[in-house]
């Protein structure tokens, strides 16, 4: 005979969704930290022209930005592996395709394109559980969106256009998904694809200027990663022994034979 103590409250559901609460650990919560800050250097290395800082700044708020999802995990489930991945996929993009051996920008869509394809299927049961029609009915735009962009994208992505398509896709369907989970992943996916199409823009569409469009596109980047990533946290399933604890929060003796 034991017993097995277990003290922690539940969480209350919110809209049917459990909220997590802030990150358990100092290290999750300072690895959200040093994501912010280096987020913030890399912006402040794009406006003041500093190349060095910046690309010191980006690896390093991408690889405080995957700790600290990680460490904000509370249950692992399919969804958080999947989310982990696609996290781990964008620290590719945004670490390695310069030393890569092919084109920079191939490296960088086919990291992406595989981390929206992970997000994606991480949102998928979520979505399925949600589906707030509202929200998906204003996501219903995104399609036209990319279609539109990539036409005219298409002269000028030469030999990337197939790399570019798939990308666009993969990156349409997680939008659309996120939109219709809760309101911080569907910020998260309109930030992706405000990013995403900018960068299409200075890319590939000759004559398209936008004002500071590196600014833009990192910090619509960043952002989204946060608001897709704490939304994906709020609604990810909870092991089922800690959703049935009392709502009392005292501890729950389990006899074992």
């Amino acid at each position: 005979m034991g017993e097995i103590s277990t003290p922690e409250a539940p969480v209350h559901p919110v809209a049917g969704l459990s909220v997590p609460p802030p990150p358990r650990t100092l290290i999750g919560i300072a690895a959200w930290v040093g994501f912010g800050l280096f987020a913030a250097a890399n912006l402040y290395g794009l406006l003041a022209e500093q190349t060095g800082l910046c690309r010191i700044a980006q690896p390093l708020a991408a690889t405080f930005l995957l700790l600290a999802f990680v460490a904000s995990i509370r249950t692992w489930s399919t969804t958080t592996v999947l989310a982990t991945i696609g996290v781990a996929l964008a620290w590719v993009g945004d670490t390695l395709p310069p030393h890569l051996p092919l084109d920079s920008r191939l490296g960088s869509a086919l990291a992406f394109g595989l981390a929206m394809i992970a997000y994606a299927a991480a949102l998928r049961p979520l979505w399925l559980q949600v589906r707030d029609s509202l929200r998906m009915l204003m996501a219903v735009p995104y399609a036209g969106v990319v279609i539109g962009l990539y036409i005219a994208c298409f002269d000028g992505a030469g030999d990337l256009a197939v790399p570019v398509l798939l990308y666009a896709v993969a990156l349409a369907t997680m939008a659309f998904l996120a939109a219709g989970v809760n309101s911080l992943t569907w910020v998260g996916g309109a930030l992706f694809l405000l990013s995403s199409s900018v960068l299409g823009m200075s890319w590939f569409l000759s004559g398209a200027w936008v004002p500071h469009h590196e600014v833009w596109i990192m910090a619509s980047y960043f952002l989204g990663h946060a608001f897709l990533l704490a939304g994906i946290l709020r609604a990810a399933p909870r092991a089922p022994e800690a959703s049935a604890l009392p709502a009392s929060g005292g501890a729950t003796l389990v006899i074992v034979d």
